[in-house]
């Protein structure tokens, strides 16, 4: 049975991320904003960043921001600098594995966030069960910043005791980058933690997440929530 939740997480979900206090560096590039001293983000700077982007999200996020009119695209670049939105970027599943999941919650007319967990098992000696858990937060049905934590582990035979996963960032908000933490393997779970950085001061100070993922041979939970 799957369970969602808008704006709070119980803490009986999965453990906190220890050690946020350092942040390992990046295990791929984050887009940067055009102007880390800027008052504001602006549509002419945001058209500009994405502009300037290089990576298949950013060229579809702007042909998207393009085909907008005028006054949605000032809603978007509001919404993009609005630390409550970030913040409110939350996450909660949990499903038997090989059972896809996917969840829209609103948090106003035109900003949603979309939780999504996919899992299976391998044909191989160990039948390695995969779970991919991603929460996306979208501004006029445009994706703006997806956080994914993917875990493999072992559900038969004599494999490995320990579940390896990998996280990942896909963000095209110019008005922070998203920095992970390192990743952490416990068991049959991971857990890693992502550091929204401002770089307009109209957001504010930086928000902290910690995603999880724990599973078992026949199940499977995890969670997107805030620290501190």
């Amino acid at each position: 049975m799957l369970t969602s939740t808008t704006g709070r997480l119980t803490t009986a979900a999965i453990a906190t991320v220890a050690g946020l206090a350092v942040l390992a560096p990046a295990a791929q590039a984050v887009e940067q904003a055009p102007a880390k001293s800027a008052a504001k983000l602006t549509v002419a700077a945001y058209t500009k960043y994405l502009k300037t982007q290089k990576t298949p999200a950013a060229q579809q996020t702007l042909k998207r921001f393009l085909s907008l009119s005028r006054g949605q695209q000032t809603v978007f670049v509001k919404d993009l600098q609005d630390r409550r939105i970030y913040k409110a970027l939350l996450g909660k599943v949990a499903a038997p594995v090989g059972k896809p999941v996917s969840i829209t919650d609103e948090y106003n007319k035109e900003v949603r966030f979309v939780t999504k967990a996919s899992s299976s098992v391998a044909k191989d000696k160990n039948r390695t069960a995969t779970v991919r858990f991603t929460v996306t937060q979208e501004i006029f049905r445009i994706p703006v910043t997806s956080e994914t934590l993917t875990v493999s582990y072992p559900t038969a035979g004599k494999g490995p005791k320990q579940a390896k996963a990998s996280a990942k960032v896909t963000n095209v908000n110019a008005a922070i980058a998203v920095k992970p933490g390192r990743v952490t393997v416990k068991g049959f779970g991971a857990s890693t933690s992502w550091a929204a950085v401002p770089q307009v001061k109209s957001f504010g100070k930086p928000v902290y997440k910690a995603q999880t993922v724990s599973g078992t041979k026949t199940s499977y939970k995890a969670a997107l929530k805030n620290l501190g």
